[in-house]
């Protein structure tokens, strides 16, 4: 093995062992070979086996990976100033987050509304993870009853705001490469006891997807270049809005827009997978054991918004959100043990070597008149 990871646990590899066994067998039921997003949907889905399914520990430091919320409260309590402004004009209005990881940033969200001695909206979230709903119970005991845990999104109409942060780039994509100017999609096979790629045979959807993708950007992409794709993302947002009668919903995540996505220089696509606090570009290493992500296209996700009948209200970089939400005044009123803390969390998160620029928020509405995000309004690139 070329990368140098922590050995995981004999139980741990049993699981990998089992995960591994059933895909295998679905690549051999299917002539050799599946879909990229079909490894990646069964890796991260499986029930009882998938890394999102079973019960590892996934974030923090005994994790894989930390996000936003993990190292400071600093976004919830800024996106809670800023939700309330949302919420003002709405009846009975309701929070939806999906996938709400450790539980870090609900907490600070209704942490910051507790203390302004405002009535705080109904809190629901959606989970996929037995481990992380447990985590996030037992983080949130204390504002029960505040909050809801759904398997679905309600079908119920409401209004209120539905929240995503880090979920867009779990979601499964399609990988593909361009071969002697023809779009060839990149999927799993089964070689010398491991999973290797394989290209596959011609499918429609997926070069139908990458054709008008050059359409839109003016140029035909070189032979050789591979990237993802995420065919799901319109359906995605249709199925986690369409209840949404009157309100925002505001998706937070690492990515950019199409012309840089797909830009040549970006030949090997953004395929990015996590262990152990290591970062690496090798979907094949303990299936079920290891986070796997893809950078998300947010002109995609505003076309998508589009379809689903939203209204794109403002895109900014996570870095200009915080500067221009008054972050650094809220450190200058910790006290001094505080601010070295969360100066050192602010930085990570503002800095454009770390989170600020590649982390983007995407602001969508329906029905609701809603101001831009502060900071620069980067609309114009998508």
């Amino acid at each position: 093995m070329s990368l140098s990871v922590p050995e995981p646990d004999a139980a741990a590899r049993d699981l990998s062992t089992r995960l591994t066994a059933r895909v295998r067998a679905e690549i051999d039921a299917g002539g050799g070979w599946i879909g990229f997003d079909r490894f990646m949907q069964r890796a991260l889905y499986e029930p009882g086996l998938g890394y999102y399914s079973a019960g590892s520990v996934k974030l923090g430091p005994e994790g894989d990976f930390v996000t936003a919320p993990e190292l400071s409260p600093l976004l919830g309590q800024i996106l809670a100033a800023r939700m309330a402004d949302w919420l003002e004009s709405l009846v009975r209005p309701v929070v939806l987050e999906l996938g709400a990881g450790s539980g870090a940033l609900a907490q600070s969200i209704l942490e910051a509304w507790r203390e302004t001695g405002e009535a705080a909206p109904a809190y629901r979230i959606i989970e996929t993870s037995a481990d992380l709903k447990q985590r996030q119970r037992q983080r949130l005991a204390a504002m029960a009853a505040q909050v809801e845990w759904l398997d679905a999104p309600p079908a119920a109409p409401f209004e209120g705001i539905v929240l995503a942060n880090e979920v867009l780039d779990a979601l499964p994509v399609a990988r593909f490469v361009k071969r002697a100017s023809r779009v060839r999609p990149l999927g799993v096979g089964w070689r010398q006891g491991r999973f290797v790629w394989l290209e596959g045979p011609r499918d429609e959807a997926l070069s139908s997807a990458v054709e008008a993708l050059e359409r839109d950007l003016g140029l035909t992409l070189p032979d050789g270049f591979r990237s993802e794709l995420c065919l799901m993302l319109p359906s995605w947002l249709k199925s986690v809005t369409e209840s949404l009668v009157r309100g925002a919903v505001l998706l937070i995540d690492y990515g950019l827009v199409r012309r840089e996505y797909y830009h040549p220089s970006r030949y090997r696509g953004t395929l990015t997978c996590h262990y152990r606090h290591r970062a690496h570009a090798d979907p094949f290493l303990w299936p079920g054991l290891q986070d796997i992500s893809a950078w998300v296209d947010f002109s995609a996700c505003a076309d998508a918004a589009q379809a689903a009948g939203l209204e794109v209200a403002g895109f900014t970089t996570q870095g200009q959100f915080l500067l221009h939400c008054d972050a650094q005044h809220r450190l200058e009123r910790l006290g001094e043990r505080d601010y070295r803390e969360y100066s050192r969390a602010l930085k990570t998160l503002v800095l454009p070597g770390e989170m600020g620029e590649r982390f983007k928020l995407l602001l969508l509405r329906r029905g609701l008149d809603l101001e831009p995000l502060p900071g620069r309004d980067f609309r114009d690139r998508l």
